[in-house]
């Protein structure tokens, strides 16, 4: 299979800023109820850190302000509070009242800004790259499900690899996310096709035989060879040729298998 990694996309991509998350966060379901929020926050809080120090500026207000959460719901500010705290009981972050990150905060009061470390825990086992563009297209999105679609999205580029010998393109089951998520799987179906049409993740889907139906997906930087590099990929997977799938098209197929 031919690996020419040599094209525009990758190069305009490397370009791009990006942090990293432990590939142990793709599976929500482990962190609790909430784990789509804190996971949520946690990126939140890595892209506003992402300065000299590799700390943020913020508290329960601000961060609600600033991914365009309602102020004026006393729940959501609770849900909120207690998610940053469970992120730092958790060892993802260290909430500090002083800038010097002397004094660590283990109660948070919502009008407080506080300056927060993101620690890295298990990064080095293996991450992510969640790039900066991608975030900002998540928040921007009109929807109340944002830590569930950046879950949803979490999950496919987790499966990204990039190296010498293989393209930055993600065949992730939808039940693979359903397991990992725990998200209904019309809801995740609905939220890779949100992720589609908001120019997020770019997918292509193919009819292997009768019975296979698959998505391969890339992020929107790279539409230009997600066909190309999905072709390849289902070739080599199902150890078949082009000429003989049944059919595909571009967007979000539901992979449902025929009976």
């Amino acid at each position: 299979m031919s690996r020419n990694k040599s094209t525009v996309s990758l190069q305009e991509e490397n370009k791009e800023s990006f942090i990293m998350l432990s590939k142990s966060l793709v599976e929500t379901r482990h962190l609790g109820k909430h784990g789509d929020l804190d996971v949520y926050h946690l990126v939140i809080i890595k892209t506003l850190a992402n300065n000299f120090q590799g700390v943020a500026l913020t508290g329960v207000n601000h961060l609600m302000k600033y991914i365009g959460m309602d102020l004026e719901q006393s729940s959501t500010k609770l849900r909120t509070n207690q998610s940053l705290l469970r992120l730092q009981s958790e060892g993802h972050i260290e909430i500090y009242e002083d800038i010097s990150m002397i004094k660590r905060v283990y109660q948070l009061k919502h009008a407080n800004n506080y300056f927060i470390r993101p620690t890295g825990k298990d990064e080095r086992y293996g991450f992510a790259k969640v790039f900066y563009e991608d975030v900002k297209k998540i928040i921007n999105l009109k929807s109340n499900y944002k830590p569930k679609i950046f879950a949803t999205y979490l999950n496919v580029v987790g499966y990204l690899f990039y190296s010498s010998t293989s393209y930055p393109i993600s065949y992730i089951k939808i039940d693979t996310i359903v397991k990992n998520t725990k998200i209904a799987r019309k809801s995740v179906v609905d939220y890779l096709r949100v992720l589609f049409e908001n120019e997020v993740l770019y997918c292509v889907h193919f009819n292997v035989n009768n019975t296979v139906s698959k998505n391969y997906y890339t992020r929107w930087v790279h539409k230009k060879y997600t066909s190309l590099w999905g072709i390849e990929e289902a070739e080599d997977q199902y150890k078949t040729n082009r000429e003989k799938f049944k059919g595909g098209a571009i967007g979000v197929c539901d992979e449902r298998v025929a009976s």
